[in-house]
């Protein structure tokens, strides 16, 4: 006979953490890892520093669990709290001392698959990925939390600590100029290749 999976909300999931319950805990950490230390290598590219603040998350999740606040949604208290401490720990270096969470670097890279290593689908990914390096840290940030991570425009305000429309109008305005760039590079780029 076949076990059921039992599947439970965010809310009861966390709500189960904070009763208690190491399961619900290691369901979570599970759940996260990944996403988390993803998230994190838009910060740093200093792999250890990452997961330094994320051990530090937890090992504070579970100490603390007891005065934590209820949420229903865990990716986005989760996000919220590794940003937090990623940007405390590279405070702590000297070059980014006078750094805010608006002028924190966001390093956008694209993955190209390897299944997929064609000349032309290449050339595009290098050109969307030179012209996010044309984008603010915010909105690279921004993009990658809302057709990446897939956040929601209100997850993406509360993550960026904005209102809903500033958020909306982030996105706005990064895919416009993510729009322009590309089209002025694909313009570049079909004279050089006419050239040959």
């Amino acid at each position: 006979m076949v076990k059921a999976i039992q599947i439970i909300s965010d809310t009861q999931l966390w709500n189960n953490f904070l009763s208690g319950d190491n399961e619900a805990y290691k369901i979570i950490y599970n759940t996260h890892i990944q996403p988390l230390f993803k998230f994190g290598l838009h910060f740093t590219r200093d792999e250890a520093l990452v997961q330094d603040c994320i051990q530090d998350l937890f090992i504070d999740l579970h100490k603390y669990r007891s005065g934590l606040k209820k949420t229903n949604n865990i990716k986005l208290y989760l996000f919220i709290s590794l940003k937090r401490k990623i940007i405390r720990s590279l405070g702590k270096e000297e070059k980014f001392a006078q750094l805010n969470s608006e002028d924190i670097p966001f390093n956008y890279s694209l993955l190209i698959d390897e299944e997929y290593d064609d000349e032309l689908r290449n050339q595009k990914f290098e050109l969307l990925e030179k012209a996010m390096g044309e984008l603010s840290n915010r909105q690279r940030e921004a993009i990658y939390l809302r057709f990446v991570s897939e956040l929601s425009y209100e997850e993406l305000s509360d993550v960026l600590q904005l209102n809903y429309q500033s958020a909306r109008n982030l996105i706005y305005r990064g895919i416009e100029k993510l729009r322009e760039s590309c089209q002025k590079k694909s313009l570049i780029f079909l004279c050089s290749f006419l050239k040959r």
